[in-house]
């Protein structure tokens, strides 16, 4: 029978046979990633100062070590004071100008618990002369003033490069005719068209352009070009793909809209014959009436019959037109 593996074995209850990062500290609900990373530095500080500050003596109190001259600076309440502290800033302090720089006393994050014994945190400068020491305030001003930016990379305001999808775009190509919505067509009843085919290629497909209705968010207003269709995805195939199902469904678009469009064309040759044939008939009328008087009645009753012949003949062509176009409808949606 073999033998049952660690990760086969139910896990340890109350904590039994945690390891050492099951007793890690962890940093209290609510403290801010500034102010875990104050606290750190503010530790390093002070464990720096605790070993240069071994059995040296207070603030004012003389080193037989010291030069002739020297000058103490109070840092514990200075937002620099890592920087301050650190081995590498004072021997470059003492490289620059011959002065000696070393940290004292303990860092406290409230200074009113100091003691005489353990002050606040303070730089001791020694130097054999004052132009040196001069030197060497100045230089540990300059490092206080010294702007440090942010102690933690403040995330929400880095510029993160985005990298550029590969992009379509396919122009649609169709002028704007009576009953016939272009961006409709297109997109289809709910957006169908374009979800299936953002669904079946992974890609994000949009309407921009003139008469789109979409907004761009840097000038406020449409795209200046045409109407088009914009295409894009994470990878070149998926967007090819999504540019062939596109092209498709703008050939079955555009043969709608010719049908649709000679249609149009077909009524307005019809409407205006019928208007001229009115205007045909009215003026024989209006002669006839003038040539005889007496014919009033029948020109009226003749000037009648043509209108209701016209008005029937529009009727009969709004009926075709309308049967037309629902059989476009219908051919065009299966």
């Amino acid at each position: 029978m073999a033998s049952k593996r660690k990760w086969d074995q139910a896990a340890p209850e109350n904590g039994e046979g945690e390891g050492p990062s099951a007793k890690a500290t962890k940093v209290e609900d609510g403290k801010t990633a500034s102010e875990a990373a104050a606290a750190a530095a503010a530790i390093a500080a002070k464990i720096a100062a605790q070993f240069a500050n071994a059995g040296s003596p207070g603030p004012g109190t003389k080193d037989p070590h010291d030069g002739e001259f020297t000058h103490d600076i109070d840092i514990n309440d200075v937002r620099n004071r890592y920087l301050l502290t650190k081995g590498a800033t004072q021997q470059q302090i003492h490289d620059e100008t011959g002065a000696s720089v070393s940290t004292k006393g303990v860092w406290y994050p409230d200074r009113s618990k100091a003691t005489e014994k353990d002050p606040p945190l303070y730089l001791h400068i020694s130097a054999t002369s004052k132009e040196m020491l001069d030197k060497a305030i100045g230089k540990v001003n300059d490092l206080i003033n010294m702007d440090m930016g942010s102690l933690v990379e403040d995330k929400s305001s880095r510029v993160r490069e985005r990298r550029k999808w590969p992009e379509e775009k396919i122009p649609i190509g169709i002028d704007s005719i009576r009953n016939f919505n272009v961006r409709a067509k297109v997109v289809g009843p709910s957006g169908m068209f374009v979800k299936y085919i953002q669904q079946e290629t992974g890609t994000r497909v949009q309407i921009k352009g003139q008469g789109s209705g979409f907004v761009d968010q840097e000038t406020g207003h449409e795209h200046d070009e045409p109407m088009f269709i914009h295409v894009t995805g994470p990878d070149e195939q998926q967007v090819q793909r999504a540019k062939a199902l596109t092209e498709d469904l703008l050939e079955v678009v555009r043969a709608e809209h010719a049908k649709m469009k000679t249609l149009l064309q077909q009524q307005q040759m019809e409407l205006h014959q019928a208007q001229v044939q009115y205007a045909a008939y009215s003026a024989y009328g209006v002669c006839m009436l003038h040539s005889c008087p007496s014919l009033l009645g029948a020109s009226l009753i003749w000037h009648t019959s043509c209108l209701c012949m016209i008005l029937v003949c529009i009727f009969t062509w709004c009926n075709r037109s309308h049967g037309l176009y629902i059989g476009i409808r219908a051919a065009t949606s299966r």
